[in-house]
């Protein structure tokens, strides 16, 4: 199943810029998943082994992800859809593995044991992974409608063989 291809970006944008807003808001975004994956680590003596793993987890899908979206930008700004084609899967492949580890650390995280157990905090935590992942469809979502537009309106050149 293909994502839909869309003609502007949040109602108002072109793709282009919308791209570029959303690639840069996902950089940064990845940079806090980074540097709060590293905060943790720092206190790796006094942490379970599991929770320090699940800190380098968050880290190298952090900066991956960050890379990725950064392969994004430049696609944009050089139009190259062959760009484009290559953050799209390497990107879904690494928001969805950001997913998970935030999924694991809901799950084992010996830190969050005392806020799952109340409803309101969980309800908060279910409600921020949900919309995490809204995000991220609708920004693979603009990221594939601009390479399909490029692909359609440029040169043909991309990076992996359809």
């Amino acid at each position: 199943m293909a994502l839909p291809m869309l003609r502007r970006c949040c109602g108002c944008l072109s793709l282009e810029k919308g791209c570029l807003i959303l690639s840069i808001l996902s950089t940064l975004c990845c940079i806090a998943y980074i540097i709060t994956g590293s905060w943790y680590m720092r206190q790796h003596t006094e942490r379970k082994p599991e929770d320090n793993l699940i800190s380098m987890t968050m880290v190298m899908f952090g900066t991956l992800s960050a890379i990725s979206n950064i392969v994004v930008l430049l696609g944009v700004t050089l139009s190259r859809p062959g760009f484009l084609q290559l953050s799209l899967l390497c990107n879904s492949v690494f928001m969805l593995c950001i997913l998970l580890v935030d999924m694991v650390t809901c799950l084992f995280s010996n830190e969050l044991a005392p806020y799952i157990q109340q409803p309101g905090y969980l309800a908060l935590i279910i409600i921020l992974i949900l919309a995490k992942a809204v995000y991220y469809i609708y920004y693979l979502t603009v990221v594939n409608s601009l390479y399909r537009k490029m692909k359609m309106y440029g040169d043909g050149e991309t990076a992996l063989p359809i």
